[in-house]
């Protein structure tokens, strides 16, 4: 059996150590469009910080691959998926057949569409080539925009402004993470970024860059010209697929799959941010681009591709951020709030802490909780089980609640 996983991020490299516990025989070929071994995107901020070393981005040992039995082929990255001859087609023009086929390429990043955005000193935190040019930078950066108020925005803000840097993030809506939190929960990671050193502009876009050759300015919507020496660009990601005929393979937001990760071409398996699976709290389908459910999914894609039936539960959002000292967690929809909705809040601003579950028709819809992280593991029980809590209810955000899942 031949197994090709395209993509060392954390759904291809868990999908291949799922496969090897199961087939310890099997040919293994990991494809990447990267020339390294596998590297946490999510880590990246800590290197530019100087809070990591360099060898401190790889989640997994420099021998992985060959502990594993497997064949790399990295820095040449796949441009066609033929499901009909059950072959991939590499950027060198290689052909890789295969038995079984695990398309895990990630997210591409938000890009932006405004003049002067490919001027040098502009930066998506989305790769290691990225990531190490902005190290390389830093000595001659004295000013720094960040745009983008998500958790690597964030994240990117103080590596940078550690750096002693003057630091602005500049985002488009009316608080930080806007996708995930309500008002009174942002303003507490707004305090402490505001405690950092870092200047923050809400409802505040740039419209245009200009330079000579090297970023020199940011334009902003409202005209006035921010002077910088560096740009880094965190607005999110989103899958992209232009190496599959939608023909062949359905595709929606993402490469939709069923629950055992396959698509509708036989043999072809999808995880990760790439791939759109079932959503516990909508029942219909989504992406969801987190590391742990990029994790889970390449697990579960890997043991069905193996021959082991097991169907993948489903996802939820769920994101964690360490910021400053204070944990924040978000899991489900920890922000919509309906008619009907039932909410339960705990606040104390002063400790930096803020609790909030919403509660549709008894059950745990979603949750954020900033400061002090009680019950995560049992509210997000709840929330993938879908039981219901009334009779618990008032106890879940005690400190030694004790819950029988």
């Amino acid at each position: 059996m031949r197994y090709v996983i395209v993509g060392a991020g954390p759904a291809g490299i868990n999908a291949i150590e799922a496969i090897r516990k199961i087939d310890p025989e099997g040919e293994i070929i990991n494809v990447s469009d990267e020339p390294y071994l596998p590297y946490s995107k999510p880590v990246m901020p800590h290197y530019i910080g100087g809070h990591i070393p360099f060898e401190g981005v790889f989640f997994r040992p420099k021998d992985f691959y060959r502990d594993y039995e497997v064949t790399p082929i990295l820095g040449d990255g796949m441009i066609e998926v033929d499901p009909d001859r059950s072959l991939i087609i590499l950027k060198s023009g290689r052909r890789v057949p295969y038995d079984r086929l695990l398309i895990a390429t990630g997210g591409k990043p938000r890009k932006m569409n405004v003049d002067g955005v490919n001027l040098k000193g502009i930066y998506y935190l989305t790769s290691l080539d990225y990531t190490k040019q902005i190290v390389k930078d830093l000595p001659e950066v004295k000013r720094a925009l960040v745009l983008g108020g998500g958790p690597l925005g964030l994240k990117a803000c103080l590596s940078l402004s550690h750096h002693g840097i003057d630091v602005k993030i500049l985002i488009s809506s009316a608080q930080v993470m806007s996708q995930a939190l309500d008002p009174d929960s942002a303003k507490i990671l707004e305090k402490k970024l505001e405690q950092s050193a870092v200047e923050m502009r809400l409802k505040t876009s740039v419209v245009a860059f200009e330079g000579n050759g090297r970023v020199k300015y940011a334009i902003l919507d409202n005209g006035e010209r921010l002077e910088t020496d560096l740009v880094i660009i965190g607005k999110g990601v989103r899958p992209e697929f232009p190496y599959l005929d939608p023909r062949k393979i359905r595709v929606n937001v993402g490469i939709i799959v069923n629950n055992h990760m396959e698509t509708s071409a036989h043999n072809v398996y999808a995880a990760g941010d790439v791939a759109e699976s079932y959503d516990l709290l909508t029942g219909g389908s989504n992406t969801v681009a987190v590391w742990p459910r990029a994790s889970e999914q390449g697990h579960y894609a890997g043991m069905n591709m193996a021959g082991f039936r097991k169907p993948y539960p489903g996802a939820h959002r769920m994101n964690s951020l360490d910021f400053e000292g204070v944990s924040c967690i978000v899991m489900g929809d920890g922000k919509t709030i309906k008619t009907g909705y039932t909410v339960i809040t705990q606040k104390d601003p002063k400790r930096n802490i803020y609790q909030r579950i919403i509660l549709e028709n008894g059950r745990i819809r979603g949750a954020a909780i900033i400061g002090r992280i009680v019950n995560v593991g049992g509210i997000n029980r709840f929330i993938r089980k879908g039981v219901p809590v009334q009779k618990v209810k008032d106890s879940l955000l005690e400190d030694k609640a004790t819950f029988i899942y």
